[in-house]
C-alpha cells in the first residue's frame, strides 16, 4: 500500500519529466517545427497522452475539473475579448507608427500562416489550425493538470506561478534547439537577446494569466479561447506585405500580453470576490442543512433546502430593510457550481 501511495505521489514529477523528454526528442531529433505544421506536433500529442495517463494515476478527472463546467460559452466569449482587445490596441499603434514613418500610404492587411510555402493557402491554413488546436489543447489541459496536482501542497497562487515557470522552461527548450540548429547563427547578438527574452517573458506572463483564468473559472475554456485567438492572429495577420522581423513580432506579442493582463485585473478581482462570497454561502448552507438534519432526522433534503432558502431570504431582508418581509424569495443569480479555491477540492 505504501509503495502504491509513493508511486501516485511521484506521478506528477514523472509526468513533467516525460513531457520535457518528448519536447527534447521533438526539438533536437524529430524537428517537427520545421514541417508544414509549424509546431512540435509530436511533443504535443505525446504530452496529451502523458497528461491523461498521469491524471488517471493521480485520480484527477480532467474532463470534470478542466472541461466539465457550465457556462463554457461565457468563458469563450471573455477569452476572445481579453485576446482581441489588446491586439486591436497594438495593431492600431503599429499602423499609426507605419503611417508616420511613411512605410506605406494605404492600409494593407496580409493574411497567411507562417508555414506557407507557395502551395494551397486553404490546405496549409487548415493544417496550421489543426496543429495550433493541438498545441493549445495540450498546453491548457497540461496546465489544468499541473494546477490540480500542485494545489494541495502549494496552494492556488503558488501553483499558478510554478506551472508558469514549467511552461517557460518548455519554451526555453525550443529556444536552445533553435540555437543548436543554427537558426540564430546569422543574427546579431542583440537581436538574439531580444528574441529569447521577449519570447520567454511573454510565455511566462501569458502562462500565469491563463493560470488565473483557471483559478476564477474552474475550467480551461477561457484560456483556450484567449490562447488560440492570440496565437492565430499574431502569426497570421500583418499590416504589411511581409512578416515583420521575429524580434519585433515577439516584442509585439509581449506588449499584447501585458495589456491583456491589465484588462484582466479588474475582472479577476470582481470574479474572485463573487467566488469567495459564493463559497462562503455554500459553506453556510451545508452547515445549516447539517444542523437541520440532526435536529429533525426525518427532514428530507428538499424540505431542508426550502427552509434554508426561507431563512436566508429573511436574513437578507432584515439586513436590507431592517424588518422581515413575507412572501419574498431570495433570487440566486448564479449557477450552483463550485468556484475559486473550492473547485480544486471536489472529487
Amino acid at each position: 500500500m505504501k509503495n502504491k501511495r509513493e508511486r501516485i505521489k511521484n506521478a506528477l514529477p514523472i509526468s513533467v519529466i516525460a513531457v520535457f523528454v518528448a519536447q527534447i526528442i521533438d526539438v533536437f531529433f524529430i524537428r517537427c517545427d520545421e514541417t508544414i505544421f509549424g509546431d512540435v506536433i509530436f511533443a504535443r500529442i505525446a504530452g496529451i497522452i502523458i497528461t491523461f495517463i498521469a491524471a488517471k494515476k493521480l485520480g484527477i478527472r480532467l474532463k470534470k475539473r478542466c472541461l466539465g463546467r457550465y457556462g463554457w460559452y461565457f468563458e469563450l466569449f471573455y477569452g476572445i475579448a481579453f485576446s482581441v482587445a489588446p491586439m486591436l490596441v497594438v495593431y492600431a499603434a503599429e499602423l499609426v507608427y507605419f503611417k508616420i514613418k511613411g512605410y506605406y500610404s494605404d492600409l494593407y492587411i496580409s493574411f497567411y500562416p507562417p508555414t506557407t510555402e507557395g502551395g494551397s493557402l486553404a490546405a496549409e491554413l487548415a493544417l496550421y489550425i489543426f496543429a495550433l488546436l493541438i498545441n493549445v489543447f495540450f498546453k491548457e489541459i497540461f496546465r489544468g493538470f499541473l494546477l490540480n496536482g500542485l494545489y494541495k501542497k502549494y496552494g492556488s497562487k503558488k501553483s499558478i506561478y510554478i506551472q508558469g515557470f514549467i511552461g517557460t522552461l518548455l519554451s526555453l527548450v525550443l529556444m536552445v534547439g533553435m540555437a543548436v540548429h543554427g537558426v540564430f547563427s546569422e543574427r546579431e547578438t542583440v537581436d538574439v537577446a531580444i528574441i529569447i527574452t521577449a519570447s520567454l517573458v511573454s510565455t511566462f506572463i501569458s502562462s500565469v494569466k491563463w493560470g488565473f483564468y483557471y483559478k476564477v473559472n474552474g475550467s480551461i475554456w477561457m484560456a483556450m479561447a484567449d490562447h488560440f485567438v492570440n496565437s492565430f492572429v499574431m502569426t497570421c495577420i500583418y499590416l504589411s506585405p511581409d512578416r515583420l522581423p521575429d524580434k519585433w513580432l515577439l516584442v509585439k506579442s509581449l506588449v499584447v500580453q501585458v495589456i491583456s493582463c491589465i484588462i484582466f485585473i479588474p475582472f479577476y478581482y470582481r470574479r474572485d470576490r463573487v467566488n469567495a462570497e459564493y463559497a462562503k454561502e455554500m459553506k453556510t448552507r451545508r452547515e445549516v442543512l447539517s444542523a437541520m438534519n440532526e435536529s429533525t432526522p426525518d427532514l428530507n433534503e428538499k424540505s431542508a433546502s426550502d427552509n434554508f432558502m426561507m431563512m436566508m431570504n429573511e436574513t437578507n431582508q432584515n439586513r436590507k430593510f431592517g424588518e422581515s418581509k413575507n412572501n419574498e424569495i431570495l433570487d440566486f443569480d448564479r449557477n450552483p457550481k463550485e468556484y475559486s479555491n473550492s473547485f480544486f477540492e471536489d472529487a
